[in-house]
């Protein structure tokens, strides 16, 4: 049932602003399924009201889609929107994770769900930091527009001898890898690794970030970004981000099938330990 619900998502996801109608073997086509396939998840979704077949035997989105659309709670904030994902990133990874928000100069921390582990970094909503130094900073300047960067970079950027060519070949690196990291750039001894968020106009105002010891987060920092990554992906998609930005269905219902595989190979949990004092340092990632 899951994987049925997935693929019938997809098709939706094949329709753009530079494509309205799509044939059957076009959707088949940006959807990567068998034309046989297609054409029964397409006839469902016909039959349901969301398609509707015109006379060239082409497809369209139903004013059905836009009834809906209007349904949407108009005080939907991010942090509503982003904080399960957040939830699921840190069980996965046990580490702290943030979403962080472009407030003019500065960068703002929004949210926050924290490690469970006893040595941690600490970062609490509403936390204003310079725009300029960390990954988190790092990759949402990577995705400003040359005015807005110009005017943040005048603002925080005191130091002399500033390489302007290598700072710009860093953005550059980080908006190709589609994440970026920083080892001990705002605190000695720890790791941040953060992701752009896109939202419904494919802008990047938002980043979520992970921030742990070095000790911990260096040695798996690939598996970490690969984890952000997806993570990033997914809350662009509930935030209407174009399929360039958001999430492969594909690969969420088999991530949601393998947890619930997982799920029923557990034991019950053992009790948990007595707490411990967490050892704190005062910075976000």
């Amino acid at each position: 049932m899951i994987r049925a619900v997935g693929r019938a998502l997809a098709v939706f996801d094949a329709y753009d602003n530079d494509h309205l109608s799509l044939s059957l073997q076009e959707i088949a086509e940006r959807i990567g399924m068998p034309k046989t396939t297609t054409f029964r998840l397409v006839n469902t979704l016909e039959r349901a009201g969301f398609l509707v077949r015109m006379d060239n035997q082409q497809y369209c989105l139903s004013l059905k889609m836009a009834r809906l659309g209007g349904l949407v709670r108009s005080t939907l904030s991010i942090r509503e929107i982003a904080r399960p994902v957040m939830q699921h990133v840190n069980e996965q990874t046990s580490e702290t994770i943030t979403l962080n928000a472009i407030v003019g100069n500065d960068r703002m921390v929004l949210e926050v769900v924290d490690t469970p582990a006893p040595l941690m970094s600490m970062a609490r909503p509403g936390q204003h930091m310079p725009l300029y130094v960390s990954a988190s900073s790092r990759i949402l300047l990577a995705y400003m527009e040359p005015d807005e960067l110009e005017r943040v970079l005048a603002s925080n950027i005191q130091e002399p001898g500033f390489d302007r060519t290598a700072f710009d070949r860093e953005l550059a690196h980080f908006r190709r890898q589609g994440y970026a990291i920083s080892r001990g750039q705002r605190v000695p001894g720890l790791t941040a690794i953060a992701v752009p968020i896109f939202d419904i106009h494919d802008r990047v105002r938002h980043c979520l970030s992970l921030t742990g010891p070095s000790v911990r987060v260096d040695s798996r920092d690939q598996e970490l970004a690969e984890i952000m990554v997806v993570a990033g992906r997914d809350i662009s998609s509930r935030l209407g981000a174009s399929p360039e930005h958001s999430a492969d269905l594909k690969l969420l219902m088999a991530d949601v099938s393998g947890e619930a595989r997982e799920s029923a190979r557990k034991r019950p949990a053992a009790k948990k330990a007595p707490a411990r004092k967490k050892a704190v340092a005062n910075a976000a990632s």
